[in-house]
C-alpha cells in the first residue's frame, strides 16, 4: 500500500484523491492507496473525505508519519511558512509533490532539504472533471518510481505529460494552468454577446456550452489543425468570415497572445 497525503484539501485535492479512488475501484486495488489530507478549514476536510473515502488528519506532523508520498496542494505564498514546518518531519522515504504555481524545484529544494526527492506538477482545473492536463518534472534525486508515482495520481484526473527540463514550466503555466480562466472569459463574452443579438438566456446559455464542448471535441477526435477545421466552417462571404474580420479587426490574435505572455511573466515573477 502507498500513503498520499494532501496539505491541503481544496478542489484540486479533492478531484486528485478522488480520481485516485476511483482508479483504485475500478482496478479493483481498493486497499493499494491509502488517501489522506489535513487542512486548517474543517469544513474542507469533511468534503475531502466525503468525495475521496480518504482519512482528515489533524496536523501535518501526523500527516507525514502517516505517508509516502506528500502533495503540497496550497497557494504559492503560503510555502515560505511551511516548508521548514514540512522539512522538520520529512524523512528519506518521503516524495514531495508541488502543485503550488511558480514553486521552482531550486526553491522547493531550498526550502525543504537538497537531498529531499521533489517532482513539480502543473495541473488545471479541468481536473475537476478528470479532464486536465498535468505537466510533471522531477528535481535532481527524483527516481523514476517518484515520476511514476506521480504519474499515477495525476492521471486519474485526466492526461499527464513528464518534461526532463525546468524550463517551460512558466508558460506551460500560463497556457495550460491559466487557460481554463481565458476560455471562461471568452465564454463570458460569447453569453453577453448572445444576449445582445437577441437570444434568451437559456437558449444562449445551452448554444454556448454545446458549440465550445462540441468544438473542441472535434478538434481533439478529428486530429486536425485548428486552421483547417477554421477554413472548414468559413464559407467565403458568408456568417462566420464576417464574425471572424471583426475578430481580426478588433485585435483579437494580439490580445490571446498578450494574455499568455502576461501570465508566463507572472509565473516568472513568482518563480523569482
Amino acid at each position: 500500500m502507498v500513503s498520499i497525503g494532501f496539505v491541503g484539501a481544496g478542489n484540486m485535492a479533492r478531484a486528485l484523491g478522488g480520481g485516485l479512488a476511483r482508479s483504485a475501484s475500478a482496478t479493483g486495488a481498493e486497499d493499494a492507496v491509502r488517501l489522506l489530507a489535513t487542512d486548517p478549514d474543517p469544513a474542507a476536510l469533511e468534503r475531502f473525505a466525503r468525495e475521496t473515502t480518504g482519512e482528515a488528519v489533524a496536523d501535518l506532523r501526523a500527516l507525514l508519519a502517516a505517508s509516502d508520498a506528500v502533495v503540497l496542494a496550497v497557494k504559492p505564498q503560503v510555502l515560505p511558512a511551511l516548508l521548514p514546518e514540512i522539512a522538520r518531519a520529512l524523512e528519506p522515504r518521503h516524495l514531495v509533490i508541488s502543485i503550488a504555481a511558480g514553486a521552482t524545484l531550486t526553491s522547493l529544494s531550498r526550502g525543504l532539504g537538497g537531498d529531499t526527492r521533489i517532482v513539480r506538477a502543473m495541473p488545471n482545473t479541468p481536473a475537476l472533471v478528470r479532464q486536465g492536463i498535468t505537466v510533471l518534472v522531477g528535481g535532481a534525486t527524483a527516481t523514476r518510481a517518484d515520476l511514476e508515482l506521480a504519474e499515477r495520481i495525476f492521471r486519474g484526473a485526466g492526461d499527464v505529460v513528464v518534461l526532463d527540463d525546468e524550463r517551460p514550466m512558466d508558460a506551460v503555466t500560463a497556457v495550460s494552468g491559466s487557460g481554463p480562466g481565458f476560455f471562461f472569459a471568452y465564454a463570458e463574452a460569447m453569453l453577453h454577446a448572445a444576449g445582445a443579438v437577441g437570444l434568451p438566456p437559456e437558449l444562449g446559455l445551452r448554444l454556448v456550452q454545446r458549440t465550445l464542448l462540441g468544438s473542441a471535441l472535434l478538434w481533439l477526435e478529428s486530429g486536425e489543425p485548428p486552421e483547417r477545421l477554421r477554413a472548414m466552417v468559413t464559407s467565403p462571404g458568408g456568417t462566420t468570415q464576417a464574425g471572424l474580420a471583426a475578430l481580426d479587426a478588433q485585435g483579437f490574435a494580439a490580445a490571446v497572445r498578450s494574455a499568455v505572455e502576461a501570465a508566463t511573466r507572472r509565473s516568472r515573477e513568482l518563480s523569482a
